[in-house]
């Protein structure tokens, strides 16, 4: 890697070059930087020295290392850019039109090069290898250091991952890792422009200090999303929450990097860039909205209730009535309920990360994941798979008698006993299932080796900065829990109840709690609901595949009894609630009466949750209480 320029002679000509260089030149005409033996900056920039704590509890990023005495970092100064029409130029597919500019910018000069046929990609994720070389690039530094010295770190990274660290810009996860590969987080891309700005010696003052009710700022990076957001950085991404654990799309880094450069670059500052997007009709007509949720709650005899919005994709709005400790504390957006089946769209999701990251298949054997035969023996040629359970079809036995527990599972897979009639995967086969959801969810965590709460959690839970958990003694805040109350003011089930849930000996070891036991706010789910809602996207970034959406929402044509249409696991009504059509489910037990829903043409949706009202159902077979309210906030959002 690199060479190590020890010659007097080329130290003096890097001398010259930094002499030579303007004090502020344009976007690629930096003044040159000497990063010397003992790792500080004769350029006068300030390094900053904060340490970046965990965005989770097994990440943490270090302080950078000094480099080896000796070793230049020599800047290279470029040639004056181009025109606005040359950048417009260059080819770049699959950007929206007002994000074109930020694409274009970001290719013209290799920050993020773009795919084949100029595609973009502009919703995938950016690592954090790939925002340090774009960094890197941006700097004019192309001259490697000696040593990289993370071992994770791939040869094409390694000068830039050597630069970063030796400039002061990000350092490791761990002593000895970097973790290139995983998307880097908006707290994580804010700390990297903060110290770069401090690298090339620009003002960092901030007199911002905001909060997002509900939201965790990480405290290494409050200085550096301070900064970020008062200088515009984040304009257009933080309409609807701070999200700060989110990944950050390529498009978003693009535009980010753009306006980084707008008071050094005037082809940047010449550039059209997202603005954001259309404000919220919820917020709008919160006060309206309100009544409207109080009427129908009190209607119904609700004793509290929560209630989230999303809009196109985003969710961004919360409204709150009534009790979440009955005549004791106010129901807030925050309070935590057993969702009741709900869960089943929980376990659902985690089928469709598994089956995208190769972990299981829907249509493989169950028996595969078990280790043994687990076919009805009445079809002994037609396997129960991972789709027959999503679709209520598996022909498994439902029945809360029988065992919940893996050695109980595992015998009862191989019996007739285990098994009721019919043909599994054939429609004419349906029956609502619970205790077959408990076997998916065992089947899932015996599959993938993992806690369903774990699977969740790394790829939608963390980054959403969702508190919700199968097994809810688990969570952050577990003392947000609330008790569950039936509609005759008696508490069906103990918050103390609720939180005696931890988790179970070993993946796959239970199944008691998938069918209903997802514990979590109307918001969260809501941001679980919307990423569905956002074909896999949310706040502009990519979390899942379109495709894993698209099989979750796929469905016969032949209606169920009451006419919907059965999908992995949601249903498909058309003409529902002033829509044309909404995906969604329901959920009850224990008091609670609960509807999630979305509007996949639009992206809207709303998830209900409701303890102590009546079990009334309206003409869709669906808890009124939940149906009127989520009619109110269809027509509320309808654009």
């Amino acid at each position: 890697m690199g060479k190590r320029w020890m010659a007097g002679g080329l130290l003096a000509l890097a001398l010259l070059l930094i002499a030579a260089a303007p004090p502020v030149a344009g976007a690629r005409g930096r003044t040159a930087v000497i990063i010397d033996g003992q790792g500080t900056q004769t350029s006068g920039t300030k390094k900053q020295e904060e340490t970046a704590p965990p965005e989770d509890e097994t990440a943490s990023e270090e302080e950078p290392a000094p480099a080896e005495e000796g070793e230049l970092l020599i800047e290279e100064i470029q040639e004056p850019v181009g025109s606005l029409e040359d950048l417009r130029a260059v080819e770049v597919s699959g950007v929206p039109a007002e994000g074109r500019d930020a694409a274009c910018y970001a290719v013209y000069w290799g920050l993020l090069p773009s795919g084949e046929n100029g595609d973009f990609d502009p919703q995938a994720p950016v690592s954090r290898g790939e925002a340090v070389a774009a960094l890197y690039r941006l700097s004019g530094i192309l001259t490697p250091v000696d040593r990289c010295r993370y071992a994770d770190v791939p040869e094409e990274l390694q000068a830039a991952v050597a630069w970063a660290e030796a400039a002061g810009v990000s350092g490791g996860v761990s002593e000895d890792r970097f973790d290139p590969h995983s998307p880097v987080t908006r707290s994580q891309l804010a700390v990297m422009l903060h110290r770069f700005a401090a690298w090339r010696g620009e003002d960092l003052e901030s007199r911002l200090a905001v909060s997002w009710d509900g939201e965790e700022i990480p405290a290494y990076a409050e200085e550096a999303l301070w900064w970020a957001l008062e200088w515009g950085l984040f304009q257009g991404m933080t309409d609807h929450g701070l999200y700060p654990a989110l990944p950050v799309s390529r498009l978003q880094t693009a535009t980010m990097l753009a306006r980084l450069q707008r008071d050094r670059d005037p082809l940047a500052a010449s550039l059209t860039l997202p603005e954001g997007g259309a404000a919220s009709l919820s917020r709008q007509k919160h006060e309206a909205l309100s009544k409207a949720v109080e009427a129908a709650a009190k209607r119904y005899g609700a004793v509290g209730v929560q209630v989230a919005v999303i809009e196109g994709g985003a969710v961004t709005d919360t409204y709150s009535y009534g009790w979440a400790v009955k005549n004791s504390a106010p129901m807030t957006a925050r309070h935590k309920l057993r969702v009741a089946s709900l869960s089943k769209v929980m376990v659902g999701l985690s089928a469709a990360l598994l089956q995208e990251e190769g972990v299981v298949d829907y249509d493989e054997d169950i028996g595969t994941y078990w280790g043994k035969n687990a076919r009805n023996p009445r079809h002994p040629k037609t396997p129960v798979t991972i789709r027959t359970i999503l679709t209520h079809t598996s022909t498994l036995r439902n029945s809360e008698s029988i065992a919940w527990d893996y050695q109980g599972v595992r015998a009862q897979l191989g019996t007739a006993a285990g098994y009721g009639g019919g043909t599994p995967g054939s429609l004419a086969s349906w029956s609502y299932n619970n205790h077959a959801f408990g076997i998916l969810g065992q089947t899932l965590e015996l599959a993938s080796g993992q806690y369903l709460d774990d699977v969740l959690g790394r790829r939608l839970l963390r980054p959403l900065g969702a508190d919700g958990a199968f097994a809810a003694g688990t969570l952050k805040h577990p003392e947000l829990i609330t008790p569950l109350y039936r509609a005759s003011g008696a508490v069906g089930r103990s918050a103390a109840s609720i939180r005696s849930v931890e988790r179970w000996a070993a993946p796959g070891a239970s199944g008691r709690q998938f069918a209903g036991g997802f514990t979590a706010s109307a918001y969260d789910c809501a941001k679980l609901a919307a990423v569905l809602a956002g074909d896999g996207c949310f706040e502009g970034v990519r979390l899942m595949e379109p495709s894993s959406v698209e099989e979750m929402e796929r469905h016969s044509w032949t209606a169920l009894p009451g006419g919907t249409y059965q999908a992995h696991p949601m249903r498909y009504r058309p003409k529902l609630y002033g829509r044309e059509g909404l995906f969604y489910h329901t959920g009850s037990a224990y008091g609670v009466y609960n509807l999630l829903s979305y509007d996949p043409v639009t992206g809207d949706g709303v998830v209900v949750l409701t303890m102590g009202a009546s079990g009334k159902q309206d003409r869709y077979s669906i808890y009124a209480v939940c149906g009127e309210i989520s009619t109110a906030v269809y027509e509320a959002v309808k654009r």
